[in-house]
């Protein structure tokens, strides 16, 4: 199976194109596999001459061009012209990985319409009638009240959308997820309310059987077709065929394995695949004897592992929380649902009756994640993660021994200490677009620091275009990395200068992490738009230091070299910082221009660098050619966004690299920069290898 995985990747591979092309394309579009969020259109077709699924986005030009995609009911063909492209991998550590997940669906190219010349509704067919109708479902599910429509979205046809991923906030941090994932406690939940019902109206057995056969892969193209639904179908499939092909239920798990795995080669890899197999594996062969809280407390537990090496933390109350709200949920919550769904059209008193009900439950779960008891795990190394995973089975396998629980609770401790507690430190550039972001971080966690936040520049759009409550770059990438490293604060946020692609993310940083110091060039602390992204952050604590070249902060690794003076916070009043970490000095300059390149090595004649983050994105106004003879670095960092409007970096930048023999690396080309040391020593380590992604590159950097 391994093998056969390793030859699916690598044909999808081979199939994806090497660089953007501009094409024309007929496309056959589902129409619940398209996405609209503010003015940009996503979703999945189908290239009717190659037969090859593809990632498809588009920008909505009018509020009637998106309005006519998102209320489009009909399996539609496009006729289109625009650009198919490789799909990016992630580029930082611990990123989602969108190439990764794509393959998991069998795609391999994104094609960007720039025109839609033509849609056209397409013929007859059971698997586009199941698309119809969950589109169908789904916009009726958008004129119900808030909550209950985001439930109906999420339980009924496993749908996400900006109402959903609210209430997913509470859910996620007490470890409710699977609750809300349609999975096989919905199938059973399903089924036996549909079984009840046709005995009601007096079916046979063997009818009712013969109907549910019929309608569980209906309702698998419905609810989505998630891993965890295929492998809930395909095992009430086979219950309902006991009868004739006398299975056990652990038969009927292995072949809803061996199905699944056919389908999707690459299923036990997610997340969601993991845990759904898991799970129900575990209660195929739990002893009748573990029932109640200790069936409870061990599915949590032999979670635990796989959940931490994706999501990197856990609510202390977890494991109480989901034993008590599991029988709520399938008694009460999910039959409340269907029926506040079915009755809106009927008696809408009945759906908001239901909705308050939702609405009280939704506070209580808001109420209960607002605990203290967040953990911060971190991510654990694959091994220890295994290790942990058999370790638990042992512990209930031997009947909870109290030395077996003294070694599990050990194991998570060691785990935890190697990841809180690392021997190595590190320099990180975050490839986070075009913008800076920098975590500084020394070994055993003793300080964490982060130079600049990335951020985007908001361009003013009508309110029809305005995307909701998304996760910015900051929440996706920077926030989930030192997650993953087990970090939940820092010591100080240094803010070179108040560029928008510098501070711009200011605000999320202080709601997910915990902040001591923010530390400014002086002058800008007393400008209202920065203050505006502190005053409106959550964290209030924060206390912010304003620097010149003057001001020394003792309890910090790294020196201020610039501003000379109080300024505005502009180009040329950039934090300029050294210090020194691995046996090498770093020198990070913000976006400082080349007259004041000039005029710190004018007052620090003597300063001589090894990595320096080159200036302004590696654009011509900085890396005065004098700057770099005089402090002579062996290594120039450029953290610049690909495609950017701005064209960084230049190209007299990268001749001027050349000119010194200065190596320069570019998170365009190479992802997360990384210079990760163990006392004096260290070597520089990249996201990519740096020919996957060349073709976004422009020529002068391809070489």
């Amino acid at each position: 199976m391994l093998g056969f995985c390793l030859i699916i990747k690598q044909n999808l591979a081979m199939r994806a194109v090497s660089e953007r092309v501009r094409i024309k394309q007929t496309l056959l579009v589902y129409p619940d596999d398209l996405r609209i969020s503010g003015n940009f259109m996503t979703g999945i077709a189908k290239d009717l001459r190659t037969g090859q699924r593809e990632l498809i986005s588009f920008s909505l030009k009018s509020r009637q061009q998106a309005n006519n995609i998102n209320n489009l009911t009909k399996t539609s063909v496009l006729e289109v012209d625009g650009q198919i492209q490789p799909i990016i991998p992630n580029t930082n550590e611990n990123q989602f990985d969108k190439l990764h997940y794509s393959y998991h669906r069998r795609i391999c190219n994104e094609f960007r319409i720039d025109r839609i010349t033509l849609i056209t509704e397409q013929g007859h067919g059971m698997k586009r009638i199941c698309h119809e109708w969950r589109k169908k479902l789904s916009l009726y599910f958008d004129c119900l009240p808030y909550p209950i429509n985001a439930y109906c979205q999420q339980l009924i046809i496993g749908n996400s959308n900006e109402d959903s991923a609210e209430l997913m906030i509470s859910v996620k941090k007490l470890g409710l997820l699977h609750l809300f994932c349609i999975s096989g406690m919905h199938i059973v939940l399903l089924t036996v309310l549909v079984r009840r019902i046709l005995v009601q109206l007096w079916w046979t057995r063997e009818m009712i059987d013969l109907f549910l056969i019929l309608l569980l892969p209906v309702y698998l193209i419905i609810g989505g077709g998630a891993a965890s639904l295929i492998r809930a179908t395909i095992m009430a499939e086979l219950g309902l065929l006991h009868e004739y092909l006398h299975l056990d239920p652990l038969d009927g798990w292995s072949i809803s394995l061996l199905i699944g795995l056919v389908i999707d080669p690459m299923l036990l890899l997610t997340l969601g695949g993991q845990l759904s197999y898991l799970l129900s594996f575990v209660l195929q062969v739990l002893p009748s004897s573990i029932h109640g809280f200790k069936q409870s407390l061990f599915l949590n537990l032999i979670s635990l592992p796989s959940l931490l090496s994706y999501v990197y933390e856990v609510h202390f109350l977890s494991f109480l929380v989901s034993y008590l709200i599991i029988p709520l949920f399938a008694a009460i919550i999910f039959p409340a649902v269907l029926i506040g769904a079915l009755s809106f059209k009927i008696c809408p008193f009945l759906t908001y009756v239901i909705n308050a009900g939702l609405q009280h439950f939704q506070h209580l779960l808001d109420w209960l994640s607002s605990f203290p008891g967040m953990i911060h795990f971190g991510k654990p190394p694959l091994l220890l993660a295994i290790l942990l995973f058999l370790l638990t089975l042992l512990v209930f396998s031997q009947g909870f021994s109290p030395k077996l629980w003294q070694a599990l609770i050990l194991m998570y401790v060691i785990t935890g200490g190697i990841i809180h507690f690392p021997f190595n430190g590190e320099v990180t550039f975050v490839d986070i677009g075009q913008g800076d972001s920098i975590i500084i971080r020394e070994p055993f966690n003793r300080r964490v620091l982060m130079i600049d936040t990335g951020g985007k520049l908001n361009f003013r759009k009508p309110e029809w275009a305005n995307i909701g409550n998304r996760q910015n770059d900051a929440q996706r990438i920077t926030v989930n990395y030192l997650k993953s490293k087990g970090i939940n604060h820092l010591d100080a946020i240094y803010l070179s200068h108040h560029d928008a692609d510098h501070i711009g993310y200011l605000t999320t940083i202080l709601d997910n992490i915990n902040v001591k110091w923010i530390i400014v060039p002086a002058g800008m602390e007393r400008q209202a738009s920065f203050l505006n992204k502190v005053n409106s952050a959550k964290q209030k604590a924060v206390r912010i230091i304003p620097v010149t070249d003057t001001v020394k902060i003792p309890k910090l690794p790294l020196q201020v070299l610039h501003p000379f003076t109080t300024g505005e916070g502009k180009n040329e009043d950039s934090l300029v910082l050294t210090g020194n970490f691995g046996g090498k000095t770093f020198l990070f300059t913000g976006d400082l221009d080349q007259q004041n390149e000039q005029k710190v090595i004018q007052k620090y004649p003597q300063l001589k660098i090894d990595i320096l983050k080159a200036g302004h994105h590696g654009s011509k106004t900085s890396s005065n050619l004098s700057f770099l003879q005089t402090i002579g670095p062996r290594y120039a960092i450029i953290s610049a966004g690909r495609f950017n409007r701005y064209h960084h970096p230049d190209k007299i930048t990268i001749d001027h690299f050349q000119m010194l023999n200065i190596n320069y690396l570019s998170t365009q080309r190479y992802g997360m920069i990384q210079y990760i040391y163990f006392g004096q020593k260290g070597k520089l380590k990249t996201t990519l290898r740096g020919d996957e992604i060349k073709w976004t590159l422009p020529n002068y950097l391809r070489n």
